[in-house]
């Protein structure tokens, strides 16, 4: 088990081509985590990885676990349920902070993304998005005049993205909201200044100095179980949790009971 005591711990979601993957190997400044819909080695084995935040040095290190795609086509494998096991258990110590990557191009909040989001309200509980950071990727500097129509929206203060997702989950706060690009970040300022803006809300979601992690009933009640007991625990949270979103109902009710009767 890592000890994440002094580690920066990021549970990162995010549908295929938001830009997720180019994110979280600019913030290591490593090829670590394959983008795209291919599956490969890595993508099987890299769920999670701990290295120094580097874009830019800030002198922490960061524990990312990437999550699994939940909620869309794959949440019917049954493999893909065993994943979700997994990445809560590994969460289960505490998160920093949970980051929502999107597309600058794609402002559309999809069902994919509201099933996510529901699931893990009625698992974590409501207090679970006072540590969310919500990303939009893609806001290159040479495209940032273009885009300011897109940025606009979604910051507008009646309407926008954010403010959607707030009157959306009837929230009493407004999560930070940061615009990052991906392109030449080894030496772009521009780039570098973006991340320094993610990690800064990362740390403001933190608790600043407190460095203080968000923690729930549901990831005790997993810590005080092991082995396969544990692993039934979240399976059954998971199904009661999405027994109660139709959507979620439709395409994995089957999946995960299947997977509880094989534990």
């Amino acid at each position: 088990m890592i000890n994440d005591a002094n580690n920066i711990v990021l549970a990162v979601m995010g549908a295929v081509g938001n830009g997720k993957s180019s994110t979280l190997n600019s913030i290591i400044q490593e090829p670590l985590f394959q983008s795209g819909r291919a599956v490969g080695p890595v993508t099987q084995q890299i769920g999670s990885c701990v290295r120094h935040w580097k874009l830019p040095e800030v002198g922490r290190t960061v524990h990312i676990v990437d999550t699994p795609g939940m909620c869309d086509s794959t949440y019917k494998d049954v493999e893909n349920v065993h994943l979700m096991v997994e990445f809560f258990k590994t969460l289960s110590h505490g998160v920093s902070a949970f980051v929502l990557v999107f597309n600058i191009h794609n402002t559309r909040l999809d069902e994919y993304t509201k099933n996510m989001l529901r699931l893990f309200e009625r698992l974590l509980g409501p207090q679970f998005w006072k540590h969310v950071v919500i990303v939009f990727t893609h806001v290159d500097e040479d495209q940032r005049d273009y885009l300011e129509e897109n940025i606009d929206a979604l910051t507008d203060p009646t309407d926008g993205f954010v403010k959607v997702i707030h009157q959306w989950f009837n929230l009493q706060f407004q999560p930070p909201l940061v615009f990052l690009s991906n392109r030449d970040t080894r030496y772009s300022q521009y780039a570098r200044d973006c991340f320094m803006e993610l990690y800064e809300a990362v740390v403001s979601v933190e608790g600043g100095a407190r460095k203080e992690k968000f923690t729930c009933t549901f990831f005790q009640e997993v810590n005080n179980r092991t082995g396969l007991v544990q692993d039934n625990f979240i399976v059954q949270s998971i199904r009661s949790a999405a027994s109660a979103i139709p959507q979620i109902v439709q395409s994995g009710s089957r999946a995960v009971a299947n997977v509880c009767s094989v534990m």
